[in-house]
């Protein structure tokens, strides 16, 4: 388990496809190995094979997002990571993403005011993209209505479950062209 996300579905002698700070992270901690650039791959990430809309995570846990961002990309979903509040505003206007997977607890600006503010916006469309909050938030249940939440997963979630909440409320890509 690493920072709540369940690595034992990880099968030994298969290839992964994971990024640079995950692929550290592993090769740190002994729990992978380097190969050749040549190695074939045993496992060819959906990223490379279907095309989906991309998903906005804003969270101040910089191995969190990373994880998730992984997690999304590995399944076929662009994922762009935001910080807090303030810069998930700029990533909203920036990505404009299908859907936000927002976190509670944050500095500068909190996930309850990033929510506020985003349906504050004269774009419609950014306004109103749903939100998935992911949050250690104890009470984080009671946020679901007063943010108008598509669904909250508590942390430490299980990743099929995340997977499932972006595959369920994501925007399919028809609602994208400009």
């Amino acid at each position: 388990m690493v920072d709540g996300v369940d690595l034992s579905r990880f099968l030994q002698g298969l290839t992964y496809d994971v990024g640079t700070s995950i692929g550290n992270y592993l090769l740190c901690q002994g729990w992978a190995i380097p190969v050749a650039a040549d190695t074939p791959d045993s496992v060819l990430p959906l990223s490379q094979t279907i095309r989906r809309p991309s998903v906005l995570i804003v969270e101040d846990d910089d191995d969190m997002r990373t994880i998730v961002a992984e997690l999304l990309n590995f399944h076929g979903w662009p994922a762009h990571g935001a910080a807090d509040g303030i810069e998930g505003l700029e990533a909203l206007s920036r990505f404009r993403p299908s859907l936000i997977l927002l976190d509670l607890a944050m500095p500068r600006m909190d996930g309850v005011e990033f929510r506020r503010r985003q349906r504050k916006l004269t774009d419609r469309r950014l306004a109103s993209t749903p939100i998935v909050v992911v949050s250690a938030v104890h009470d984080a249940l009671k946020y679901r209505s007063s943010l108008q939440a598509a669904d909250v997963l508590l942390k430490p979630f299980d990743p099929d479950s995340l997977v499932r909440a972006v595959e369920s409320y994501a925007r399919p890509v028809s609602l994208f062209r400009h």
